[in-house]
């Protein structure tokens, strides 16, 4: 758990974020047979975004 002292400075390891154990490794590869894309490790999924599911779908939306 990081702690602030003084004005922004903060001590120990990130919590989360860009420096923070929590996010996926590097050099990931979409899990889509094929797929060679190399995924960001901000990018949570096992997929990447054109292999992905849609999460959202409009309510005008024929399909």
């Amino acid at each position: 758990m990081a702690s602030r002292i003084g004005k922004g400075v903060e001590l120990g390891p990130p919590e989360r974020g860009k420096g923070a154990a929590s996010r996926p490794e590097r050099g990931r590869v979409c899990d889509h047979l094929g797929c060679q894309t190399i995924l960001s490790t901000y990018n949570s999924s096992v997929v990447c975004w054109t292999h992905a599911e849609p999460s959202y779908r409009h309510p005008l939306s024929h399909k």
